[in-house]
């Protein structure tokens, strides 16, 4: 009978699944993949493969689990809960997880990286053909702005704007990219002893986490959600279904793009004086391109900066707008209004801003997102959160203003600003152990 009625329960919920056509799908995957790759996310692994030489395959692995694996479990993670970003910081409670939710995306949409898309395309493609003054960067970034606003208008046809046409050119570029790619000679890998694996692998693990892709996946995650729900998936089980699947694709993708710019740092990377992956994929495209290079370089930045930039602007107007009940079409000029402003302080003093606030609220971020995907007890999430704030501001804030603990100074991880990672892993397990513990009390007194 259970069996019967299991049957009975499957061909029930195969008649209601809500089905996406296979080309919705695949500009679905088109579009997460496109939304992560921005201009930090195209000029930081050549910056690895250089670093890292022959041993760059090794440094991928790290650089793909914390810039492509936590974000996609992030996305996964928002699914899960609907697409609603105040669920997932729910476990904090309802003021402090709402704080949250509001510094994640005001950060992200109107603080800093919504305002350093318009700063890198600026420095990385029209000062290649202007002079670099405030008036250049006023108007350009005016006009940058402006397109993302009206992309941005009717959140409702983003799959069709981003999936359908910005990413696929967007790739395009980037195929186009791969191909010479292959032309970059990395010098053979020997066999690695375990110092220069470590290395390798740190190196890019950390590059990985500070392209802040797990930060931006609750964004990115809300859009691809809601443009589910546009197309008529509404069911959380077809939501979560189709998550997975678009999660996968840009995954796969995403690696696939990394690997080829960190062969092009780890080739032609070696050839110059090079101090950033910009200037190894601008030498590299001029060197394999010609003078149009220069022009291709700046519309693949372009491009990529665009389309992270609607992403991030319509995700913010969106989540304020469910805050407030304030329209979303009055929102998001305000949002990117507000962008423009910040953007013309110049990217040098941006980053030296908004750098120490974004090394406290990522951590706390790929906190909540991994105890979420763990599973954790939602009561235990809170406190494990707060410690890895409380360490990340001491590394970022507390400790450059002359005070210093010499015992946090020792924890693993802290040269490389991951200080917080242990005590954060040990609340986490203590507060998991006692929660054990007190159900077994509690069975046993029954």
């Amino acid at each position: 009978m259970m069996i019967t009625a299991h049957r009975h329960a499957d061909k029930a919920y195969s008649m209601r699944k809500q089905i996406l056509p296979t080309r919705d799908v695949i500009a679905l995957g088109f579009m997460t993949l496109a939304l992560f790759l921005g201009a930090g996310n195209i000029i930081y692994p050549p910056i690895v493969g250089r670093m890292t030489n022959e041993y760059y395959l090794i440094a991928s692995i790290g650089f793909n689990i914390s810039g492509v694996l936590l974000p996609m479990l992030a996305v996964i993670v928002l699914a899960e809960k609907n697409g609603h970003p105040l669920e997932v910081c729910a476990p904090m409670g309802k003021f402090w997880g709402a704080v949250l939710a509001s510094s994640f995306y005001l950060f992200l949409g109107v603080f800093f990286a919504s305002p350093r898309t318009a700063s890198v395309s600026y420095e990385m493609g029209v000062v290649n053909f202007l002079d670099d003054t405030p008036l250049h960067l006023c108007i350009y970034s005016g006009v940058f702005f402006a397109v993302v606003w009206f992309l941005g208008l009717y959140p409702g046809r983003l799959l069709k704007t981003i999936g359908y046409v910005l990413a696929p050119l967007k790739l395009l570029c980037l195929l186009c990219l791969a191909i010479f790619a292959t032309r970059s000679h990395v010098a053979p890998l020997l066999t690695a002893t375990s110092d220069e694996s470590v290395k390798a692998f740190s190196n890019g693990f950390m590059n990985g986490y500070l392209t802040m892709d797990t930060l931006s996946a609750l964004t990115f995650g809300m859009i691809v959600v809601n443009s589910m729900k546009v197309k008529g998936v509404t069911e959380r089980e077809d939501i979560r279904f189709y998550t997975r699947t678009t999660v996968l694709f840009a995954g796969i993708g995403l690696v696939a793009i990394y690997l080829c710019l960190m062969k092009i740092g780890a080739g032609f990377g070696q050839m110059g004086n090079f101090q950033n992956g910009a200037q190894i994929l601008r030498a590299f495209i001029v060197e394999n391109m010609g003078v149009g290079g220069t022009i291709f370089m700046a519309v693949l930045i372009y491009l990529a900066c665009t389309v992270t930039a609607v992403g991030l602007t319509s995700a913010t107007a969106t989540l304020f707008s469910e805050m407030s009940g304030i329209s979303y079409k009055i929102l998001l000029p305000v949002v990117v209004v507000a962008s423009f402003l910040i953007a013309n302080i110049g990217l040098t003093r941006l980053i030296g801003i908004s750098v120490p606030a974004l090394s406290v609220i990522c951590p706390a971020c790929t906190t909540l997102i991994l105890l979420t995907v763990l599973r954790w007890p939602a009561h235990s999430i809170a406190l494990p959160v707060w410690v890895s704030i409380a360490f990340s501001a001491y590394a970022a804030v507390l400790k450059p203003l002359g005070f210093t603990v010499n015992l946090i100074d020792k924890l693993p991880f802290t040269s490389v600003s991951l200080g917080w990672v242990l005590p954060t892993a040990l609340v986490a397990l203590l507060l998991l152990l006692k929660d054990k513990t007190s159900r077994k009390v509690a069975i046993t007194s029954r």
